[in-house]
């Protein structure tokens, strides 16, 4: 293994990685505040992809509008979504699995939706031409895109941490989280901030696939394609906890791209499961895991 080789490894497994946080910042954020799964996250980092490849770089060819108006249309379709059937089940205290079969549903159907609109055939977008290149340190060339994906990713997750830890929005959060109903009997509207709370992740998720369209391509089963992985990356890093998913999303990255590298895909997310098995028996809760949100 060359040193050339081990930091090109590093820089993939960084950008890879960086699809996952943002990804599973959304999830966890959701699950943090209110104990829910949603199956259906890949659906809006799919739709923020096709929006950029099918509707706005075709119409206005502007890369930085896509990025803006899938967390827009994201945004609001998860908001419509959480208000219109997840509240019912969260506020009739139905179990966790009818969210699960709604959100599982939710994803299949819009899943073949996309497919009967847009096809199945598989795309890969372009970068941005401000984007496109290569910038070369030392004896490694890498792509300018991958770079700023990587850059992008920290400061949304730098925002998002500052959103939660250091604004009276954060504050409001955290005591939903650690008892909803007295924070409603003090005059805090919970539901709309769960509400609020869940268009953000989706909206985030949105952000996720316009950014991953020119790495990962395109395609319909991008709904269903790195939600395991997902999973690992949030139980990992332990459940609603933000710095958990930013440290977890990294080394998962790496073992991807280190594995996949050396050795094969498929191998290298067994190698992820491995670790993660490994962890949870020294820290059941994962990494940072503990009752609340955001710490």
């Amino acid at each position: 293994m060359t040193l050339e080789f081990f930091f090109m490894q590093m820089l993939n497994g960084l950008t890879i990685g960086s699809i996952f946080i943002l990804l599973s910042s959304g999830l966890t954020i959701v699950f943090g505040l209110q104990g829910i799964t949603n199956c259906a996250h890949g659906v809006f980092y799919m739709l923020g992809a096709y929006l950029a490849v099918k509707v706005v770089m075709p119409l206005a060819g502007n890369y930085w509008l896509a990025l803006v108006i899938a967390f827009l249309f994201n945004f609001g379709l998860g908001c419509l979504m959480e208000y219109t059937g997840i509240r019912f089940l969260v506020q009739n205290k139905r179990e966790g699995t009818h969210v699960l079969v709604l959100t599982l549903g939710l994803a299949i159907l819009i899943r073949e939706l996309v497919k009967i609109t847009w096809g199945a055939v598989p795309q890969l977008a372009e970068a941005p031409a401000i984007l496109q290149g290569t910038l070369t340190v030392g004896s490694v060339t890498y792509p300018v895109y991958w770079l700023f994906v990587i850059a992008f990713t920290a400061a949304i997750m730098a925002t998002l941490g500052f959103l939660f830890m250091r604004t009276g929005l954060g504050i409001l959060v955290q005591s939903i989280t650690m008892n909803s109903e007295v924070t409603q009997a003090l005059g805090t509207n919970a539901p709309r901030i769960n509400t609020a709370v869940f268009g953000l992740g989706t909206g985030i998720a949105g952000i996720a696939g316009v950014l991953s369209s020119p790495i990962l391509g395109v395609e319909p089963n991008m709904v269903f394609d790195l939600l395991i992985v997902l999973f690992v990356v949030i139980i990992f890093g332990g459940l609603g906890s933000l710095l958990g998913v930013v440290v977890s999303g990294v080394i998962v990255g790496m073992i991807i791209s280190f594995g996949t590298a050396l050795m094969t895909g498929m191998i290298a997310k067994i190698l992820a499961f491995v670790v993660m098995i490994a962890i949870l028996l020294v820290r059941p809760l994962g990494l940072f895991g503990k009752t609340g949100i955001l710490d």
